[in-house]
């Protein structure tokens, strides 16, 4: 079987995993891409319950503004354990996510949860051998969930502290909960795995304030970076709703690992060079990032990771101003610095943003680099 598509770039492109939705006939499953002078790039189509094709490709490196045309042909035994491969577990309440069979984050949104969250989300950081050997090294999480000093922080998550005067936000009991509805999708493939989510917003006598779509996106690039979007689009219901002026939102929040934040020599950082907590809270960027000494072994110095936000261009207000605490918030929370938002009945607020997972500190560069990807991204059109 064999079928044409075409890439087109806005911005230069390298080492990226080029996805469009577009209205295709093609069967689901892995692909070769043959190019014009012979290469082979891995591509993947997916289904989707809303009739479309989720078609992705890893492009090495295109020229911006460039075009290249593709010939697909179906892979008789794909590779496995290569991809992003997500498992629902719905006795568990829980989606785990590998990433070329070692477990990146695992998704939680039981019944039994206040709030779904991601957590943990772990770095590429494994190293296989003796258990006593110093050299092993098994994943290691770069973000916390439920820390002493408040519990209802939850690694990576959205949440709103007074949505017409009913906490979403606290878990001391008595708050509203964000309660999973359904997947219309889950899947899985060689170059990108994701799920499409419905939720409900629901006070404590039983009333749906907030309809909300969450969609998720991991990509298997080449390299040590871990690079996933994750979108929220909240509807009010039946009446109008307000998101109210409170610092306590998550709009979306990461809560890093203990061992980076800066009380522990971590450093947070924005675009534009502000560095640390206290300079970055309440500064507009179009990205931030949290990095610090995450794995520590004896008579080395300590390995850096870090974990960055980028706020796309679509969100209200863009660039966001940012929430960060040297204790280990960082997000954004548009109400907090820019006031209360209200949203009519069938009004809807949509909020995206793409997370990087990278060794070392804040690169600028490299970050300035993932952002310009993720706003000009290249499409795939049928051919």
């Amino acid at each position: 079987m064999s079928n044409k598509i075409r890439i087109t770039t806005s911005a230069p492109v390298t080492n990226t995993v080029a996805v469009s939705e577009i209205d295709s006939k093609l069967a689901p499953g892995e692909y070769e891409a043959a190019t014009p002078d012979g290469g082979v790039l891995r591509s993947q189509v997916t289904s989707l319950a809303n009739g479309k094709s989720l078609v992705g490709v890893l492009v090495p490196e295109l020229a911006a503004g460039a075009t290249l045309e593709l010939s697909l042909s179906t892979v008789a035994q794909p590779a496995s354990g290569r991809g992003i491969d997500l498992l629902d577990q719905p006795e568990n309440g829980r989606v785990v996510v590998n990433y070329s069979s070692v477990m990146q984050t695992i998704y939680h949104y039981g019944a039994q949860n206040f709030k779904p969250r991601f957590y943990p989300i772990t770095v590429p950081s494994v190293k296989l051998g003796d258990m006593q050997d110093f050299n092993t090294q098994y994943p290691k999480g770069i973000t916390d969930d439920s820390p002493p000093d408040h519990i209802w922080h939850r690694s990576l998550w959205y949440a709103c502290g007074e949505v017409n005067g009913v906490d979403f936000y606290l878990e001391n009991g008595g708050e509203g909960r964000t309660v999973h509805e359904r997947f219309s999708d889950v899947f899985s493939g060689p170059v990108f795995g994701g799920f499409r989510q419905h939720l409900n917003w629901i006070t404590p006598d039983g009333r749906t304030l907030v309809k909300d779509e969450r969609r998720f996106l991991m990509y298997r690039r080449k390299g040590s970076e871990r690079v996933f979007d994750i979108e929220a689009a909240f509807t009010a219901a039946d009446e109008a709703v307000t998101f109210g002026q409170t610092n306590e939102n998550a709009l979306p929040l990461i809560r890093v690992n203990d061992m980076i934040d800066e009380w522990d020599g971590g450093r947070i950082t924005l675009e534009g060079g502000i560095v640390g907590g206290k300079d970055a809270t309440g500064k507009r960027a179009k990205w931030a990032d949290y990095s610090g000494p995450l794995i520590r072994k004896p008579d080395k110095e300590p390995e850096w990771w870090g974990i960055a936000m980028l706020d796309h261009p679509s969100n209200r207000n863009h660039p966001n101003a940012w929430f960060a605490r040297s204790y280990g918030p960082l997000g954004t929370n548009l109400p907090f610095f820019d006031g209360p938002l209200t949203l009519e009945p069938g009004e809807t607020w949509q909020l995206r943003h793409r997370i990087v997972v990278h060794e070392g500190a804040a690169d600028v560069d490299a970050l300035e680099s993932h952002w310009q990807a993720y706003t000009e991204p290249s499409e795939i059109t049928a051919a």
